[in-house]
């Protein structure tokens, strides 16, 4: 008898184990469906990591709650996934962080304190140097993770910084600095004297592009003040009224050439964006900002936009100022890694290994055959409106 009663409880404590086996894989089932339904919109909405970030995970709650967790600087996406999930299921939290934090972190807008600094992939020196950004340039916040801070750039291109490299601000403090009176320096190196002669001792260096803010003018020097709170000189004629600049500054083709061939000689620096050294998106970028557009920051980046110029049997609807794109072709798709800005009769200004000038043109001593095989595209910048990745100054918020 009490074998009996041992044998029957024995099978319907299996019973159960069971239940709850099936119970636990068919969560862990609708689970992984969900997820990869969660995934599928990331890759969807944001669907490049240099410029948008959504990660954002699925797990179990208490009472059999569903938990959406992670962060994403894209809101659109944030709701996507939470409409097609809760249409699954009705049992969702949602724990998603927008980036950046604004309840948590007031001061979520920066400013570049020093002439170039240095942005990493990974918060961490050892990391990927994969762009640069100017004194003077406005940047996202993030979000802090211990003496480093993870930002984007006007162009949209996502990286980590030290903290130290940047003067924290909230709205109102960023406002303030747009209606300062600020100047843009104008020639490609130079020097923040620490008083108005050629010959004082200095406060740092600048390149071009640098935005400073003005306090006023004494000996043929204007009077400046960094981002975090030292004084300077720089000569007047090297800098120009930075509202005046962004509302006249020319874009032509004959700018985009006279700019690019300052650049000449001037080393090749992965990740380098600034008249110090360049990569060849990097000069490119740099071409363009001393022209008055900000432009995306990679190659294959800068490719998807502009306008599409026909060079499938000759190159006479090049115009100077172009960029052409340069890399392979696999299954019928094309993966650019280099870029150039095309100078007219048949040649290209680009930085690999320098800053130099190579032609298309095959009876040329400067013909490179390596790059020539390697054309994938042209594209036209000058001109064109209405395209996210080619704002002007003028146009830019931040600004």
């Amino acid at each position: 008898m009490k074998r009996t009663k041992f044998k029957r409880l024995f099978n319907c404590f299996g019973t159960i184990i069971v239940l709850l086996f099936i119970i636990s894989s068919c969560r862990e089932t609708n689970e992984k469906k969900l997820q990869s339904v969660i995934d599928h919109i990331a890759a969807q909405m944001v669907p490049d990591h240099r410029v948008g970030i959504c990660s954002v995970k699925l797990k179990s709650g208490e009472k059999g709650t569903l938990i959406l967790t992670g962060e994403t600087t894209n809101q659109a996406a944030k709701n996507e996934i939470i409409k097609a999930l809760y249409n699954r299921d009705k049992s969702l939290i949602d724990s998603i962080v927008i980036l950046p934090d604004t309840l948590k972190n007031k001061k979520y807008f920066g400013l570049v304190t020093i002439s170039v600094i240095n942005l990493r992939k990974e918060p961490d020196h050892r990391s990927e140097l994969v762009s640069q950004a100017r004194l003077g340039t406005p940047v996202l916040i993030l979000k802090n993770v211990n003496s480093w801070v993870q930002i984007q750039t006007p162009d949209n291109y996502i990286s980590w910084t030290e903290e130290s490299s940047v003067k924290l601000l909230n709205r109102m403090d960023l406002a303030g600095w747009k209606n300062a009176k600020r100047v843009i320096y104008l020639e490609n190196a130079g020097w923040l004297y620490d008083t108005p002669s050629y010959n004082s001792g200095v406060v740092g260096d600048l390149v071009g592009g640098s935005i400073i803010e003005k306090t006023g003018e004494l000996n043929g020097y204007v009077c400046v003040v960094l981002p975090d709170g030292r004084k300077g000189f720089v000569e007047k004629q090297k800098v120009k009224d930075f509202d005046d600049w962004k509302g006249s500054v020319p874009c032509t083709e004959e700018s985009i050439c006279k700019v690019a061939k300052t650049f000449m000689g001037l080393p090749y620096l992965w990740g380098g964006t600034s008249s110090k050294a360049v990569d060849c998106s990097g000069f490119v970028q740099s071409v363009y900002i001393m022209s008055g557009l900000i432009l995306a920051r990679d190659a294959s980046l800068q490719a998807l936009h502009g306008v599409t110029i026909d060079i499938t049997n000759d190159f006479k609807r090049l115009r100077n100022g172009d960029l052409l794109f340069f890399g392979s072709k696999k299954n019928g798709s094309s993966h650019v890694t280099h870029v150039a800005i095309y100078i007219g009769n048949n040649e290209y200004i680009n930085s690999s290994g320098r800053v130099m000038i190579n032609s298309l043109d095959s009876t040329q001593i400067n013909y490179s055959s390596f790059r020539m095989n390697s054309l994938l595209a042209a594209k036209r910048i000058i001109g064109v409106d209405n395209d996210p990745g080619i704002v002007p100054f003028i146009k830019h918020p931040w600004y």
